[in-house]
């Protein structure tokens, strides 16, 4: 690792995790953001503010999950545990005034793995397993332990960063059948508001999945219709052309076209959503379905934890 992949460090960390050179980019953003900021917000001022190109922000890992923001997550992950960020409500990020003017060195980003596997290996404790990583550090650069990689799915960033149900939501919704998925996306766009909403028949959709009607207030309401696209191949985007055949199929009298898939969007096809003088399709792609799942609780229960608050005990560690 060199020191460019590490922004804002003089010194390399001694534990490398692809996630752990988000540390200082992502205290960045929420800076530039005034502090508070959806997570969408961040990931676009991230992959900007470090010019990354569309593969990069796009790949996904086996689950069909960005890799590019699920490392941004378990760098929130580790920042929330520590003090520097938190969560004042779903779907929202913030800096804690620890956070507001940290600017993370090596040694600083080696402190906060290491505590956070001390925190780690005392959940385990009481849960009654063992350790799975050794938390002292030896001279040198060290590989980091294959706890949190790529292919694991960060904690959500709409809720606590202690929560580890994101990694089965993905696998449910992975196992839906192209006509299930359909339906799902009916129920979501059901639970969120809209009205009317009615699933076409699968085998003669001619490019419309469903359509609806979105309350825009008590006296006026738009035609919407959507298209719901489950992909089984890991690294598959939705290309333009594939939002372009979409917003052909839509009639003259709908107002809003919405694109559901259960991997991701190229940029193309973000760019020809947000065309100039067509009718504007919303993307949708796996992570708003999983944020829309928790921010309305959808195919979720919520059980109440207790969990460490770190800051509390940081004047008692000096």
């Amino acid at each position: 690792m060199a020191l460019l992949e590490y922004p804002g460090v003089k010194t390399l960390p001694k534990y490398e995790g692809a996630f752990l050179r988000f540390m200082n980019p992502l205290l960045d953003a929420m800076r530039e953001k005034g502090g508070q900021a959806r997570p969408r917000e961040i990931y676009d001022a991230i992959a900007q503010n470090l010019s990354l190109s569309e593969e990069e922000r796009t790949v996904t890992n086996k689950n069909g999950y960005p890799r590019f923001e699920n490392q941004i997550a378990w760098a929130r992950s580790y920042l929330v545990k520590t003090g520097y960020l938190d969560s004042p409500s779903r779907g929202v990020w913030r800096l804690t005034d620890k956070g507001k003017d940290a600017q993370l060195d090596g040694p600083d980003i080696d402190l906060i793995w290491r505590r956070v596997m001390e925190m780690n290996a005392l959940a385990k404790a009481k849960a009654g397993t063992e350790m799975a990583v050794a938390i002292d550090a030896v001279p040198g650069r060290e590989t980091f332990i294959k706890d949190e990689d790529d292919e694991i799915i960060a904690p959500s960033p709409q809720t606590s960063p202690y929560s580890d149900h994101r990694p089965s939501l993905i696998t449910l919704i992975g196992s839906m059948t192209p006509a299930g998925f359909e339906d799902f996306c009916s129920e979501l766009l059901a639970r969120v508001g809209v009205e009317d909403v009615l699933t076409t028949r699968h085998s003669k959709d001619g490019g419309i999945d469903g359509t609806g009607r979105l309350r825009i207030n008590e006296f006026v309401s738009q035609p919407i219709a959507f298209q719901a696209k489950k992909y089984d191949v890991s690294g598959r985007k939705v290309s333009s052309e594939e939002v372009q055949r979409f917003r052909g199929a839509i009639g003259g009298h709908i107002a809003k076209g919405i694109f559901f898939t259960t991997t991701t969007f190229s940029e193309d096809a973000r760019r020809e959503a947000r065309a100039l003088g067509k009718i504007e399709i919303e993307l949708v792609d796996l992570d708003r379905i999983l944020e829309i799942c928790e921010t309305y609780e959808i195919g979720l229960i919520e059980q109440k934890i207790l969990v460490t608050e770190p800051s509390f005990f940081e004047r008692f560690r000096r």
